[in-house]
């Protein structure tokens, strides 16, 4: 992903707001081991948006814990799939030449 495709991304998952609550949104990279190597960040294209409440907050992922709050509010697939739906709907990357 070029830095140009990542300020979009993160643009358009801006405009969506807060997965939960539709507030206005912090870029989340998902969790787990299915999304990067041992103390590695997830790639860019593993991004969804979540409020500071919902991200880092008393119900924030980062504060819960992954599997406590994907019990409450789904799983971060099914979150990821919202977004990837919402950016095709509102942007198409560029083909690179």
């Amino acid at each position: 992903m070029t830095k140009k495709e990542r300020k979009q991304r993160f643009d358009l998952i801006s405009q969506m707001g807060c997965c939960i609550c539709q507030r206005p949104a912090e870029i989340h990279h998902l969790i787990g081991h299915k999304y990067k190597g041992m103390g590695m960040k997830a790639d860019d294209i593993y991004t969804i948006g979540l409020c500071p409440e919902h991200h880092r907050g008393n119900q924030g992922i980062h504060h819960l814990g992954m599997r406590i709050w994907e019990d409450i509010y789904g799983s971060q697939d099914y979150h990821l799939t919202r977004v990837e739906k919402f950016i095709e709907k509102n942007f198409t990357y560029e083909q690179k030449s």
